[in-house]
């Protein structure tokens, strides 16, 4: 990630990259929606690392249906009441406080603002999802309001493609030279790179070992990219 005088917002993906939440909040969340509507699934960590390459928590369902020989549709609206039901276990999961923030997140927000750099978010979780980790994990850290959130109701199409990045960059009125991303998936590094966005990873628990050769930049936690910000701040005032 360049930060320079012509950055305007950095693009945040949620799970995985603002917080672990696939490991600690979604998953047991889906095993106890699942005890809960009297299904005999399970989802093991190896399960679920399979399964998140099939972005949205719904579609994962369907797709785990289909492999398990199971009718998608004749299961549709059963899943559909299973992922509501997953929602609410994961809202009260983090209300718990089980999932901070990662390492880094807040400071690197609020560097990027002293710099004038908003940030904002593009993910294909739902808006219940982001609402929950907004208010639980987010707020009481007192950060500044995202400039835009775009979550995976509002798209068609979800990572690896780029429309939810596309609805983002509309909304923002800015084009993809003045903004960057950062994600932990493979998927959400071509969705990125797609709507025509340097793409910077954070590794994260489930998606570390993806091939990432696209990415501007690799790193291991959120505050390795504090002194990008720093320099690039100083770099641009020495310029003015």
């Amino acid at each position: 990630m360049i930060i320079s005088d012509r950055l305007r917002c950095v693009l945040f993906d949620v799970d995985g990259t603002i917080a672990e939440t696939e490991a600690h909040a979604h998953l047991p969340a889906f095993n106890l929606a699942f005890a809960e509507a009297g299904l005999s699934w399970r989802w093991s960590r190896e399960d679920y690392r399979r399964l998140l390459k099939t972005a949205g928590g719904f579609e994962r369902l369907l797709r785990h249906a289909e492999e398990s020989g199971a009718d998608p549709d004749a299961l549709h609206d059963r899943l559909r009441q299973v992922h509501q039901a997953k929602n609410r276990h994961f809202a009260a999961i983090l209300a718990s406080g089980a999932v901070p923030a990662r390492k880094g997140l807040r400071e690197l927000v609020m560097a990027l603002a002293r710099n004038n750099i908003a940030w904002g978010v593009v993910t294909t979780t739902s808006r219940a999802n982001w609402d929950a980790l907004w208010a639980c994990t987010l707020q009481p850290l007192v950060f500044p309001e995202p400039a835009v959130v775009v979550c995976g109701e509002e798209v068609a199409a979800k990572k690896p493609d780029p429309e939810a990045y596309q609805l983002a960059l509309e909304r923002l009125a800015l084009p993809a030279i003045r903004c960057a991303a950062i994600e932990d998936s493979r998927n959400g590094l071509l969705a990125g790179r797609l709507a025509g966005l340097p793409v910077v990873i954070v590794k994260s628990e489930f998606f570390a070992d993806e091939r990432f050769d696209e990415a501007a930049m690799v790193v291991t936690e959120l505050d390795q990219l504090l002194p990008l910000v720093v320099s690039g701040a100083r770099g641009d005032r020495a310029r003015a």
